[in-house]
């Protein structure tokens, strides 16, 4: 924040700056006592946006507020370039109705809550054209117009002119950087310019320049490795574009030519932006290796998440190792906060900065040219970090970082260096490739003999690489592919619960929620936060996991909206026992936690059934043919069948009227006749619209045989009791396979909306051989009366029931397989549309059905005295007013009163009055000192009690107010021992 309160270079010079989620949202400037000139206007503007820390610049004036868009840098021609900026709102202090619509919008409670980003002001703001975003955007036309503009014939011509291209552009960025905060200006020799447009104006002055850069600094400073080559590519039309990007014309195919109004400037834009920016160059330079080698841009939001609980109360001298170090995004912001902490408040010296960056930090990559741009951005921040004036140009110089803290390795099939492998770490922390590489395998088979790992998961090798770094006490922070972690494959299960149980107190922050949502620029694998001995950590025996839910403005906000209620400590023995349990506290509650452990323990696989019915696997079961591929002749038979393909599938039944005859000459896999022959039970792979209602998975019976493709598993129960096909059918279409596949199948929510047959064959089902023959002939009925028709939900309430009493469910329970239907949708369909849905405001009848569920849970534990009862109000307006159509979100309200007289059979639910609401507005405006860690997203659930009543108080979104949510709140009430203390105040 120094280059925004007191660097008189960048001329912002802010007054205050307030920050939410652990992140600056707003910048103030007090303007005095005269009106601001239309210069200081775009001088303070400009600043703030290369600065890029906050999205919202206040001015306050002596007659009114302005609010610009720091996230915005304004484009027009350069004859304009005094222009001044527009502003986003202007409001006059003396108009109290517009200042109430500026708190509002933009005020305290709607910037803790999020709700300023849904407003008319914070949607105009968006992140894609921050100054990062920007930058990187150019650099990367220079780069490829730099590159074009070489006669490149041969791979390796073309190779060879990209790499000279980043090295002047390299160049060109460290030195604008030094003249920005005036650094090199004494130190220039007379023949080289002060002016940076002018050093690039010839090849001569260019490489004057290049000399004394090489001479003036020591280490990895993109070094001329070739002069001549070099100077052989740098041509006049090399300047050109090199001086086009310095004087601010953008290269940018759709803007060429066009002037920025906002100059880049590097004494204010941060120094870890810049670093994130050069991890392009990391992925280019490596051309067609930087897909394989799983090159990323990992955004500075998710490094800064990764690092806030790995930095919580680690020592100052600590050594921070990156194994997969790329760019180096995470050693940079290490290395400000190592400095920060060891500076404890004083102006960090030269001496300290230099002895961190030398002695604390290591690198491992595999591409020799990342590790180039991770010794340049070290050297930038070394730059930034020091407070000491530079007085001689011995200042400037640096010792060598690569091959002494940075080494190019393959740190998963080579020896590593001795410096590295003889000791370990305080810290292991980084984002390592997730790409399978599969002429890799050989040369890695050694590592893979010694260290448990899913198979195609490199990642996991690298984090127990990083086990390994860190030694017994060593902290782990990484950034990780999230799918080997729910995975029930045998070899995925033992690689979690090997690390999980050495690295213990661990934590995992799911982030699949995000992945279509720009988490990463350039992919959309789903990814999770693996945390070990870190802030987070509970104790040993018990894990904390939890997700960061979607919100709709991520994309434009880059805000991770992480709350204490989104994560929950689990016993660690319960994860080890049962794979499918971490799914479930991941995605869902500790409600669904017991659910899937009881079903899990209680009773069998699927395919422990299917055995049991004597459906063999090579025989009568298996997926349907595929197509593409190999050209082999399918039987004669096939030609006078129908095909039941995704597009003609519907659960229940087949109409087959509507199926097309065979048509295939060849296939690539046409399967065994047999599993085609009729009775056939039909599961759908693929998770669709096919299902009786959206969220629900589904199967079908076909009394006739039919081939299928791919896209499902059949099994044929030819020759076999066909009611157990029937039953089977009632089962998958039940909300309670949803429930299984949402919460505790490896797939949804995570990669992709399918259900594999793995997935499928390891769902637990009931014993129907021994099942009450009562009970089966109600899952049969209740199974062919629903095929009659799907779209009753009565039928399907009936069929819901049947398949709850075949597993002998509790009330509560039926109530989470009820739920689950909803809660799946957003995991199969994962579009804006239906994830909308979620957080839309709950109706009355919603928050009734939500409170009367809390009341019947707690009330159950006072029908024991049968003295007290629990009574709930719900109000019709919310606290803080919602308005979905603008996307404002608001707060609601529930009210519960302990009442005396035993409680009834039915929970007693009325409406309140909303005056009573207008109490409560304070709590809203932060009067409460909670103890969260500072990275945790202050958008809380709050529990207010009184002496006999209790106040819950979430944001209006319908995904906090279901029943499912009133059994887990009832839960911690319970916990609170509200009962037996009349007064407490407890934050969720």
């Amino acid at each position: 924040m120094r280059v925004v309160f007191t660097d008189k270079r960048v001329g912002l010079e802010a007054d205050a700056v307030f920050s939410a989620q652990n992140a600056p949202t707003s910048i103030f400037k007090d303007a005095g006592h005269a009106e601001p000139s239309d210069v200081e206007l775009r001088q303070w503007h400009e600043a703030a946006w290369n600065v890029g820390v906050a999205p919202l610049l206040w001015i306050i004036t002596p007659t009114d507020v302005r609010l610009y868009d720091c996230y915005a840098s304004p484009c027009g021609d350069n004859e304009h370039a005094v222009a001044t900026p527009q502003a986003l709102g202007t409001y006059p202090l003396q108009s109290t109705q517009l200042m109430r619509s500026l708190d509002g919008q933009c005020g305290r409670i709607a910037t803790e809550t999020g709700a300023f980003w849904a407003s008319p002001i914070g949607q105009v703001i968006n992140r894609r054209h921050r100054v990062d975003r920007e930058l990187l955007a150019e650099i990367s036309a220079l780069e490829d117009r730099l590159t074009t503009v070489a006669s490149a014939v041969t791979n390796s011509e073309a190779l060879l002119a990209r790499d000279i291209a980043q090295r002047f552009i390299g160049r060109c960025i460290f030195t604008w950087y030094l003249l920005d905060r005036g650094i090199a200006q004494p130190f220039l020799p007379a023949d080289i310019p002060a002016d940076l447009s002018a050093m690039f104006a010839t090849p001569e002055s260019a490489f004057a320049l290049f000399g004394w850069l090489r001479a003036t600094f020591n280490g990895d400073l993109f070094p001329m490795d070739d002069p001549g080559a070099e100077r052989e590519h740098l041509t006049p039309s090399h300047l050109q574009l090199i001086r086009d990007f310095v004087e601010g014309r953008s290269l940018i195919p759709n803007r060429l030519g066009q002037g920025r109004l906002f100059r880049f400037r590097f004494n204010a834009i941060p120094v870890d932006l810049i670093s994130s920016i050069y991890q392009q160059f990391a992925r280019t330079s490596a051309a067609d290796k930087a897909r394989s080698q799983g090159l990323h841009y990992t955004p500075v939001e998710l490094v800064h998440l990764t690092l806030d609980p790995i930095f919580e109360g680690l020592s100052t001298n600590a050594a921070v190792i990156d194994p997969a170090c790329g760019s180096g995004a995470f050693l940079v912001e290490a290395f400000r906060r190592l400095v920060w902490r060891a500076a404890s408040d004083k102006p960090a010296s030269r001496k300290l900065v230099r002895h961190i960056l030398y002695t604390q930090l290591f690198g491992i990559d595999i591409n020799r040219a990342a590790l180039g741009i991770a010794a340049f951005s070290l050297y930038l921040a070394a730059l930034e970090l020091d407070e000491e004036p530079v007085t001689d140009i011995g200042d400037l110089k640096f010792h060598r970082l690569i091959d002494v803290t940075l080494f190019e390795a393959d740190s998963l099939a080579e020896q590593l260096p001795s410096s590295i492998s003889s000791r370990t770490f305080d810290a292991v922390v980084g984002n390592p490739p997730w790409t399978y590489v599969k002429k890799d395998v050989e040369r890695r088979r050694a590592s893979e003999a010694s260290t448990l790992r899913p198979r195609r998961s490199p990642d996991q090798a690298f984090l127990a690489l990083g086990a390994k770094l860190a030694g017994k006490n060593g902290r782990v922070g990484m950034v990780m592919k999230s799918t080997p972690f729910f995975s029930k494959d045998g070899h995925a299960v033992a690689a979690r619960n090997h690390l999980l149980s050495s690295l213990a107190p661990v934590a995992l922050i799911n982030l699949s929620y995000l992945r279509r949502e720009e988490l990463f620029p350039d992919a959309t694998g789903p990814a999770l936060l693996f945390f070990a001995r870190c802030g987070l950590g509970p104790q040993a025996d018990r894990m904390l996991v939890g997700s960061i839910p979607w919100t709709p403005d991520f994309r434009r906000t880059g805000v991770f909206g992480l709350g204490p209620g989104d994560i929950r400590s689990v016993h660690l023995k319960h994860v080890l026992a049962t794979p499918p349990f971490l799914k479930a506290a991941t995605f869902g509650t500790v409600r669904d936690c017991w659910l899937i452990e009881r079903l899990d323990s209680e009773f069998g696989r699927f395919d422990t059934l299917l055995d049991k019915l004597e459906r063999d696997p090579s025989a009568n079961r298996g997926q349907g043919f595929q197509v593409k591929g190999e050209r082999n002749t399918p039987p004669a038979a096939y030609f006078s069948m129908k095909v039941v393909t995704p597009e003609k599938f519907t659960a229940f039944r087949l109409d087959h009227a509507a199926l097309d005859h065979f048509t295939h000459p060849t296939l690539h896999r046409p399967r065994r006749e047999t599993i085609f022959q009729g009775p056939i039970l039909l599961c759908s792979k693929v998770c669709n619209a096919s299902g009786a209602e959206r969220g629900r998975y589904s199967a079908a019976v076909s009394p006739h045989g039919v081939l299928f493709t791919q896209n499902f598993y059949g099994i044929s129960f030819a020759g076999s009791d066909v009611r157990y096909a029937y039953a089977i059918s009632a089962i998958l279409n039940s909300s309670l396979t949803s429930f299984q596949l949402a919460f505790g199948g490896p797939t949804l929510g995570l990669e992709r909306p399918t259900v594999e047959p793995h997935d499928l064959l390891s769902l637990r089902l009931p014993d129907l051989t021994s099942l009450d023959p009562s009970i089966m002939k109600r899952l049969i009925t209740a199974e062919a009366r629903a095929a009659l028709d799907p779209t009753d939900p009565a039928r399907l309430e009936v069929l819901d029931e049947a398949v709850f009493d075949a597993y002998d469910l509790d009330a509560d329970e039926r109530t989470l397989a009820c739920d689950s239907v909803n809660r799946a949708r957003h995991l199969v369909f994962e579009n804006r549309c239906e994830r909308g849905a979620l957080i839309i405001s709950p109706r009355t009848d919603q928050l009734r059905a939500y409170a009367a569920q809390v009341a019947q849970t707690v009330d159950a534990y006072l029908r024991a005295r049968n003295e007290r009862h629990l009574e709930a109000i719900v109000y019709p307006a919310a606290l803080a007013r919602s308005n979905y159509a603008s996307g404002l979100p608001g707060v609601t309200a529930v009210r519960f009163i302990m009442a005396a007289g035993g409680p009834g059979r039915e929970a007693i639910v009325r409406e309140g009055d909303p005056s009573e609401l207008e109490a409560l507005s304070a709590m809203l405006r932060g009067q409460f000192d909670t103890a969260i860690p500072p990275y945790l997203n202050e958008r809380r659930h709050i529990r207010i009690y009184g002496a006999q009543d209790l106040f819950i108080l979430k944001p209006s979104e319908i995904r906090n107010w279901s029943r499912t949510a009133g059994l887990n709140d009832a839960d911690v009430i319970l916990a609170d021992h509200w009962l037996h203390r009349g007064n407490a105040l407890a934050d969720a």
